[in-house]
């Protein structure tokens, strides 16, 4: 969770020049963000703050740089139906080689793949941590949590029964691999042909006041995981990214399941 590693990470932005270049070089997560994760400390010190009297952002130069860190985060997903691992990490792809990524995610002695069932989902990552950017104490959080977990469960009971095709959801988490800071969500799968889903998923994000959220899809023509950015209160996030399962980065202590 952010609260007690904002300041670190806060003199960090101060006193660093951040480009979607430099994020990548760093294994894509110098902070990162899964629906809004991020959004807290780097919003609040430049200048890509809500608006106090307004639903909108003010939209700042700071914004092309905070694309760049959400475009670059890890995130995990817990107990994720039929996956290999207890907990499903992952990370932006460096290898754009389509070949290469495809022979990765086929590999049938490969532990690193997305179940197969996802191919027919779109997946949403959404948090009620920090609303609109501020920091507020741990317990709050996790009541919000709370509170939006119930609200995933209304929406997916308001689909019905759709056999295997049923929405579900699981609990996720986006950390920074310099071991500084990490909130808690959800991730919600919905079918691939729900022409509401993320609609629904992106009004559930601006009632619990979040910038954005994550969407997940399959690329069945390359085989591989896209995740695009999507906002909720802050409209200019868009940024696309390939994404792969990883390994627990080694020595990220924020990385466990539990902290």
């Amino acid at each position: 969770r952010i609260s007690g590693n904002a300041l670190a990470v806060r003199d960090r932005l101060k006193s660093a020049k951040i480009t979607s270049s430099t994020a990548s070089k760093q294994g894509g997560a110098f902070l990162c963000c899964c629906c809004c994760y991020a959004f807290t400390t780097f919003a609040l010190n430049k200048g890509v703050g809500f608006s106090s009297n307004s639903s909108t952002t003010t939209h700042t130069s700071g914004e092309k740089q905070l694309k760049a860190l959400w475009a670059g985060a890890y995130e995990a997903w817990i107990d994720v139906p039929e996956s290999r691992k207890k907990v499903l990490y992952m990370k932006p792809t460096l290898n754009t080689d389509t070949n290469t990524n495809t022979r990765r995610s086929n590999s049938d002695d490969d532990a690193f793949q997305f179940p197969t069932w996802l191919q027919r989902k779109q997946v949403f990552a959404l948090t009620g941590h920090n609303p609109r950017g501020v920091e507020v104490d741990r317990a709050r959080n996790e009541r919000a949590n709370e509170k939006l977990e119930e609200k995933i469960k209304r929406l997916i009971t308001s689909r019905g029964s759709q056999g295997k095709d049923q929405a579900m959801y699981w609990p996720s988490f986006g950390f920074s691999s310099e071991d500084d800071w990490r909130e808690d969500g959800y991730a919600v799968a919905f079918s691939d042909v729900d022409a509401t889903a993320e609609s629904d998923v992106v009004r559930l994000a601006k009632e619990f006041e979040q910038g954005a959220i994550y969407k997940y899809r399959w690329i069945n023509d390359e085989k591989r995981m896209e995740r695009k950015t999507v906002g909720a209160l802050m409209m200019e996030t868009e940024e696309t990214v390939i994404v792969e399962v990883c390994e627990k980065p080694v020595g990220v202590k924020l990385a466990d399941v539990a902290i």
